[in-house]
């Protein structure tokens, strides 16, 4: 695993650079722990895991987004045995497991990660099209990893259907339609998510989507907007997708204004500096509406100093985008906003 951060270096953000070197340590226990016994395994594809760890931002507070692709064939019953199987390795980490009624507890099948029924489905299971989305968004193999990078570019080829080698000018509005999907579909449910447990909370949530998961969502949507000037944009981008959030930002926000990187990255480090911090977890658990107060609770404190961080970082990411009319054309635009 490279230890040298360059998309940090030359910069100041202690914590990012703390995490970026914790992370890297935990994946190299992860690859080591599923190197161990590959029998275990077999009839797994690959395995990757995404969210902080996929960002390379994990703190000692971090669970494991497990996602979990079978091999073509393998049955359910068997899918079943394997992920049981994964979730038994993962106890020899020091991260905390996926959450039991998340996602990130079953294993996804190849055939309904590439199912070509699905395209422009409103009705898939939302593990699959979550799942799908952040093989794109912040994923990072564990076990399989050719097939990893075979699986991914077939997703690519996947969100690819709506434009052919013939008609270049065409843009990624099919991708892109789904990547705002997700981000608002995402953002309306955790605005009325009131549930509250010992380690999370409305007011956590919130501060998570509107940090780290906004700069996610912007550093794809990035991507494909730079992607148009290239003319081969699929193969473009399937070389860019290995970049964590921040390396896709640092590589697109560098060509045009490296000033504009520096300040967004000076902002994320000081509001990711606060969500690492335990007693301000801490505050943002036991603060804020729950299921009872709803929204009438006020917010803490430490969630308003987010929350005023974290407009900034809003701000920086879409003064950038509008900047880049003429870079990435109107169209892209278009299909952003309407």
């Amino acid at each position: 695993m490279n230890s040298e951060p360059l998309h940090l270096r030359a910069h100041s953000c202690p914590a990012l650079e703390s995490a970026y070197r914790y992370s890297c340590m935990q994946l190299e226990q992860l690859i080591t722990l599923f190197a161990v016994r590959p029998e275990r395994l077999a009839g797994m594809e690959t395995i990757a895991v995404g969210g902080s760890l996929g960002r390379l931002e994990a703190t000692p507070a971090s669970d494991i987004d497990c996602i979990m692709v079978l091999c073509p064939g393998t049955s359910p019953r068997d899918g079943e045995r394997l992920a049981a199987e994964v979730h038994q390795i993962l106890i020899g980490s020091p991260l905390r497991a996926p959450k039991p009624d998340g996602i990130y507890r079953q294993a996804l099948s190849m055939e309904a990660l590439l199912d070509r029924t699905a395209l422009g489905s409103l009705s898939e299971a939302p593990e699959v099209f979550g799942k799908r989305m952040q093989l794109l968004l912040d994923a990072r193999p564990v076990f399989g990893f050719d097939q990893f990078e075979r699986a991914r570019r077939a997703v690519i080829d996947w969100y690819a259907a709506d434009f052919v080698a013939t008609a270049p000018e065409r843009g990624w509005t099919f991708l892109q339609n789904d990547l705002m999907r997700y981000l608002h579909s995402y953002a309306g449910w955790q605005q009325f998510k009131f549930a509250r447990s010992a380690d999370d909370s409305w007011q956590l949530r919130q501060a998570k989507l509107r940090t780290s998961r906004l700069l996610t969502f912007a550093a794809l949507l990035f991507l494909l907007g730079e992607s148009a000037r290239d003319g081969d944009k699929q193969a473009w981008l399937v070389t860019r997708l290995s970049m964590t959030p921040l390396q896709r930002l640092h590589a697109v926000m560098g060509c045009y204004d490296a000033n504009a990187y520096a300040r967004l990255l000076a902002v994320y480090d000081t509001a990711f500096a606060l969500l690492a911090d335990e007693t301000v977890r801490a505050e943002l658990v036991a603060g804020g509406p729950d299921a009872d107060t709803r929204m009438t609770a006020d917010v803490s404190e430490v969630y308003a100093r987010i929350k005023a961080v974290s407009s900034e970082i809003s701000y920086l990411l879409t003064s950038f985008a509008l900047a880049r009319r003429e870079d990435w054309g109107m169209r892209f635009f278009e299909r952003w906003l309407f």
